[in-house]
């Protein structure tokens, strides 16, 4: 007689004293709940790709429904805010802003250079303050803050005005992204990491599509309107929207599980089984003190510097940097309207979107990121190589120009990898992902003035090989960490005593010795 469950079979034998006869097992398919037995339960090949993993309880999907709506409600509409005053900024500067403000040269790199030196040099600051101050509080003022200064951009009259508002600009932006990721991370289950990430980034992209149609429809519709101009009048529509989004976040956004008071929308018991969830994945309760030794036990492996590395060649490979694809299209007025220079450049962020979505699925569903991270860089280096030879069709440099979107999904993937990774430790976690976010931004903001020149668009020489070497060094990287990483859970699974054999053993011998 035979037992069939979902992972392994059983041979069992029943004597004639056996209160179960042997034909009511015949072909009897006998399911337990996971939590009892602890087995890996097998389904089809879309269950992995559900919002909600298969055999979730009732109590943990209402759990997670107000989480979502919690943290990534907001989060997704403050991270669309912050794309949509930077997509804002880089569509005003090609549709007026340049002669209204006398921008000449390089100012538009410059200006892009100041904010990343706010955005950074407050970053791991900001994100070290955020475990000491209520992220409730913390991230929605910040939040307000930068919705007053987008709305002063309206008003800029010269360039150094403009030096001022995107420098302060940069430090009222730093703590929200890094900050909404680690929120993330402190809530959710390290198999459910990924999706989430994916969908707060795509409002990025969203965001950056959004302010192409927005600057189109003021330059349309509100272009002299009270005497201001069309650009000036996207930085008001930008921040009126803004400042509504930060009293939502005020108002539902939670703090981290193990505070006193993580939020008022769950109730006590949704709290207890948050923290019971966490921990159950194999991470450390969310306090953080970043101390010597915390610091010292953070630089004592790879994690800090491979992903370090990663994020910074990830942020050197990318065309969309500097925005030359809108310069390509402003250097050929007589064939591009102000319209198509505002829109055809937002087929990129379409294309992140969809990436990122399908990528990040396909990370949590496979559970090997490096997966979709092989895919993408391998898209992105034909699109480098397309853009460093240069002298090719126009439809072949528009099919480069878009593939590099497909980039936007590295982000999401390469910070939702790095959380799991560092998921035994808050510390860890926390200084990883700031580090990642600080250091890649801030060489971007030095390196984008030498590869990426205002005055030598739209053919860079120099950067466009400068982005298809660190597409090539991009791909090494990922291999690099795929084996380490690999290695890593061989040696933690040899500490723990046990393999993968050994486990499945073991479960079996606990069910042989059931009554059934």
């Amino acid at each position: 007689m035979e037992l069939v469950f979902p992972t392994l079979k059983l041979q069992a034998s029943f004597s004639s004293t056996s209160p179960f006869p042997p034909n009511l097992w015949k072909g009897t398919h006998c399911t337990m709940s996971s939590s009892a037995t602890n087995l890996p339960v097998e389904g089809k090949w879309y269950d992995k790709w559900m919002w909600y993993e298969k055999n979730t309880s009732k109590e943990e999907k209402a759990l997670l429904r107000k989480l979502d709506f919690i943290i990534l409600t907001f989060g997704c509409l403050t991270f669309f805010t912050k794309f949509l005053d930077l997509q804002a900024f880089q569509n005003a500067y090609v549709s007026g802003m340049k002669e209204d403000v006398g921008m000449v040269g390089n100012d538009l790199q410059y200006t892009t250079g100041v904010f990343q030196a706010g955005y950074c040099a407050a970053m791991i600051p900001s994100n070290i303050l955020l475990t000491r101050v209520r992220p409730s509080i913390l991230i929605p003022a910040f939040e307000i803050i930068w919705g007053i200064l987008t709305l002063l951009t309206a008003y800029v009259k010269d360039v150094k005005h403009v030096y001022i508002i995107r420098f302060f600009s940069g430090i009222f932006e730093c703590v929200t992204y890094p900050g909404v990721i680690y929120c993330i991370g402190c809530w959710y289950k390290k198999s459910e990491i990924s999706r989430r990430l994916s969908l707060f980034y795509v409002a990025g992209p969203l965001g950056t599509m959004f302010a192409g149609y927005f600057q189109s429809a003021c330059y349309t519709n509100l272009n002299g309107v009270n005497g201001l101009a069309g650009w000036r009048w996207l930085f008001i529509v930008c921040g009126c929207i803004t400042l509504p989004v930060a009293i939502f976040g005020a108002l539902v956004f939670p703090n981290r599980p193990d505070s006193n008071h993580p939020s008022w929308i769950l109730t006590a018991d949704q709290i207890v089984l948050a923290r019971r969830r966490v921990n159950e994945g194999g991470s450390e309760a969310p306090k953080v003190k970043l101390n010597k030794q915390a610091f010292a036990k953070i630089f004592k492996t790879w994690h800090w510097f491979a992903f370090v590395a990663l994020y910074y060649v990830f942020n050197q490979s990318m065309i969309t940097n500097g925005s030359p694809f809108s310069l390509y299209l402003k250097a050929h007025p007589d064939v591009y309207s102000i319209s198509q220079i505002n829109n055809y450049p937002t087929g990129q962020s379409a294309l992140s979107v969809v990436a990122a979505l399908v990528g990040c699925y396909w990370a949590d569903a496979s559970g090997k990121p490096w997966l979709p991270s092989i895919a993408i860089c391998v898209c992105m280096s034909f699109g480098s190589i397309c853009m460093a030879v240069w002298n090719i069709p126009v439809g072949l440099k528009f099919f480069a120009f878009y593939i590099a979107g497909l980039g936007g999904a590295l982000n999401p993937l390469f910070m939702s990898w790095a959380s799991q990774v560092t998921f035994k430790s808050a510390e860890e976690r926390a200084v990883t992902i700031a580090s990642m976010n600080a250091i890649g931004q801030a060489l971007l903001a030095g390196l984008n003035i030498v590869t990426f020149p205002t005055p030598n668009a739209p053919r860079f020489h120099f950067g466009w090989f400068w982005v298809m070497g660190n597409n090539f060094a991009q791909v090494g990287l990922v291999v690099i960490i795929m084996l380490l990483h690999n290695r890593e859970k061989r040696q933690e699974m040899l500490i723990d005593g046990s393999s993968e054999n050994d486990v499945e053993q073991v479960k079996v011998d606990d069910l042989k010795k059931d009554d059934y």
